[in-house]
């Protein structure tokens, strides 16, 4: 019925404990929960009865909690297409976090050393992000994905 849908039984040998201490301990992973702490932290100095504060306020809880779960569901694929669309999003979210960061400062609503933290941990995020998709395995032989992002369309 749908193109995603797997037929398989499920891996008798699959330990969702065990996946989740493997998330836990990759650097890219741990950088993202920095982010999302440095992300609240900020967002509470916020003046919750500003509209413009509070807008901020849930955009950046937002892009900050969507990361982790992105990371999740790249790490636990094997699908080169599912990882890098996993990787665009999350791109897009961290980078919304630092535009955030710049309207915060030009708006005032924030003291620019907290800003500059979060604006520390994103480059270091970055950095770990380029290193992450490296690791990623082409796979050529694969059927496009449709869009011609990942993978060519085939003549």
């Amino acid at each position: 019925m749908w193109e995603d849908d797997d037929d398989n039984e499920p891996d008798p040998d699959y330990d969702p404990g065990e996946e989740m201490k493997k998330l836990n301990a990759l650097p890219i992973y741990q950088k993202a929960m920095e982010i999302l702490d440095v992300t609240e932290s900020i967002v509470d100095l916020l003046d919750k009865e500003d509209p413009m504060s509070e807008m901020h306020r849930q955009l950046m809880l937002e892009d900050a909690m969507i990361i982790g779960p992105k990371l999740a569901g790249a790490h636990a694929m094997d699908d080169y297409i599912l990882k890098m669309e996993n990787a665009v999003i999350i791109k897009i979210h961290v980078r919304s976090l630092l535009t955030h960061t710049a309207s915060l400062k030009m708006e005032g609503l924030v003291d620019i050393q907290y800003l500059q933290l979060l604006r520390n941990e994103i480059e270091a995020f970055r950095l770990l992000f380029l290193e992450w998709i490296a690791g990623f395995e082409i796979d050529s032989s694969k059927d496009p994905d449709g869009w011609g992002l990942f993978v060519p369309e085939k003549e």
